[in-house]
C-alpha cells in the first residue's frame, strides 16, 4: 500500500480593522519621530555665497549654497526646519542671517570666530570644509561649551554702527590734519604744530603763511577736513538722539569721571544692561581689560592686558582713561597712572592699560 504524501498546509491571518489601524498609526508615528530628529547645520557666510551644510541622523551630509541676496535668504529659509540647530561665525552679515532664521523658529548659535581654532589652525580651509566644522562642532558640544556670541537687537545693532562710523571719521580728520602738518613742516614753518590746525578758523589762517607752491593742495585738504568735521556734526546729534531713549542708563554710566557721550553709547551697544555677565571679570574680559594670567604650581605670574575683547569698549576706555589722567581732577586713577610713570619711566600706552 503506498504511502500518501503529506501537502504543507497553507495558514491565512486574518487581521482585524483594530490592528490594522493600530500598526499604520505606530508606523506613522515612527516616521514622524524619525523626521523630527535634530539635525544640525552649519553655515559658513562668504560676500556673495553662502555654504551650508547639514547633518543628517544617518551621519549623512546635505550640502547646498545659497547667495547672500534677499531672495538667496529666502531660500534658505525654505530649506531649514524647525528641527534643525544652525550654527555660524560672527561675521559683517551673520546677525542679519542670524535674526530671518530666528524669525522662523529655528534656533541659532553665532560663534566666536576668535575661539574657533579648529577652523583656523587645519591644514585645510575652504567654505564647504568650514560649515562642515561648524556643523560638527555644535553637534559634539553643548551650547554651554561653545564661544556664543549674543545677537543683538536692532537698536543695539544701529547704535554700534553709529559707533563704528563715528570712529571712522574721527581716523579721517586725524589723517587729515596730519597731511596738513606735514605740508608746513616741508615749507619749514616748523613753529606751526598741530595745535593751531584744530579748528577751521585757525587752519585758515595758518595755511596763508604757506608758500604759493604749497597753497593749493592745503586748501583741498582744507575742504576734505570741512566736510569731515560736518559729517562728524551730524553723527554726533545722531548720537544724542539715542542717547535719549534710554536716559536713565546714560545718566548711571555718564556719572563716572571720565565718560561722555561717545563712550556712553559703545557701553550702552555692546555690553547693555549687563546682565548676560554673571560677574564683573567676566564684563572686565568681555571688554579685553584683563591680564594673561599664568599660574603652574606654586609659580603665579600676571602678565600685560590681553589682546582680544570688544575693540570698541577698549578704545573709547582707553580715551576715558587718558581724559583723567591729562584733566586736573583725575582722582585716584591719575594718581595711580604717576606712581606707574614713575616706575616704568615712559608714557606709553601699557601704563595708561594697567590704570584700567
Amino acid at each position: 500500500m503506498a504511502t500518501q504524501q503529506s501537502r504543507p498546509r497553507i495558514g491565512v491571518l486574518v487581521l482585524s480593522p483594530d490592528f490594522v489601524k493600530s500598526f499604520r498609526l505606530f508606523h506613522f508615528r515612527r516616521k514622524e519621530m524619525e523626521s523630527q530628529e535634530v539635525k544640525y547645520v552649519g553655515v559658513d557666510c562668504g560676500k556673495k555665497s553662502i555654504e551650508v551644510v547639514r547633518i543628517n541622523s544617518e551621519n549623512s551630509l546635505e550640502r547646498r549654497q545659497f547667495s547672500t541676496t534677499e531672495s538667496g535668504i529666502n531660500n534658505l529659509l525654505q530649506w531649514l526646519t524647525l528641527n534643525d540647530i544652525v550654527g555660524l561665525e560672527a561675521g559683517s552679515q551673520s546677525f542679519r542671517i542670524a535674526k530671518s532664521i530666528l524669525n522662523k523658529g529655528v534656533q541659532v548659535i553665532v560663534l566666536n570666530p576668535g575661539n574657533l581654532a579648529t577652523i583656523y589652525q587645519s591644514l585645510k580651509k575652504t567654505d564647504k570644509e568650514d560649515s562642515l566644522k561648524i556643523a560638527r562642532l555644535i553637534q559634539r558640544h553643548p551650547i554651554e561649551e561653545l564661544p556664543t556670541v549674543p545677537i543683538p537687537n536692532d537698536e543695539e545693532e544701529d547704535n554700534r554702527r553709529l559707533c563704528s562710523e563715528h570712529e571712522n571719521w574721527t581716523k579721517q580728520l586725524t589723517q587729515g590734519k596730519n597731511r596738513l602738518h606735514s605740508l608746513f613742516t616741508q615749507a619749514g614753518l616748523t613753529q606751526i604744530t598741530k595745535k593751531h590746525l584744530r579748528t577751521k578758523a585757525n587752519r585758515e589762517i595758518s595755511v596763508a603763511l604757506l608758500p604759493s607752491r604749497y597753497q593749493k593742495e592745503a586748501e583741498r585738504i582744507l575742504k576734505v577736513l570741512d566736510l569731515v568735521e560736518q559729517n562728524l556734526k551730524l553723527i554726533e546729534k545722531e548720537i544724542q538722539e539715542a542717547l535719549k531713549k534710554n536716559k536713565a542708563y546714560v545718566q548711571t554710566i555718564m556719572s563716572m569721571p571720565g565718560i561722555g557721550m561717545i563712550t556712553s553709547l559703545a557701553i550702552m551697544s555692546y555690553m547693555g544692561d549687563c546682565k548676560r555677565f554673571s560677574s564683573a571679570k567676566q564684563a572686565a574680559y568681555y571688554a579685553g581689560l584683563v591680564p594673561r594670567v599664568d599660574i603652574s604650581g606654586d609659580t603665579v605670574r600676571y602678565g600685560r592686558i590681553i589682546n582680544r575683547g570688544c575693540h570698541s569698549i577698549r578704545r573709547v576706555i582707553v580715551q576715558a582713561a587718558w581724559s583723567l589722567v591729562r584733566c586736573q581732577h583725575g582722582g585716584k586713577v591719575k594718581e595711580f597712572y604717576q606712581r606707574l610713570y614713575l616706575k616704568k619711566g615712559a608714557k606709553n600706552r601699557s601704563s595708561l592699560l594697567h590704570v584700567k
